[in-house]
């Protein structure tokens, strides 16, 4: 469980540093107007804060699995 939880922690975390390159970056093409790097601004935020929850979700799960880990050695 602990790996699958880590696999989905490093898959999330890409996810959430791409989006964040393309609100950053904004639109791709090459004479973007300002409406369209408006609408990409907004999509890759809203990706990215949402990425950002589930990593957080997940990362809760890891702690909560080491806690239990730790509380069954003892």
């Amino acid at each position: 469980m602990r790996i699958l939880l880590w696999c989905v922690a490093v898959l999330l975390l890409v996810l959430m540093l791409l989006s964040g390159a393309g609100f950053l970056q904004g639109s791709m093409e090459l004479f973007p107007t300002e409406e369209q790097q408006r609408q990409v601004r907004w999509v890759y935020g809203a990706a990215f804060v949402g990425f950002a929850l589930l990593e957080l979700l997940v990362a809760m799960g890891l702690w909560r699995e080491r806690r239990v880990r730790r509380a069954v050695r003892r």
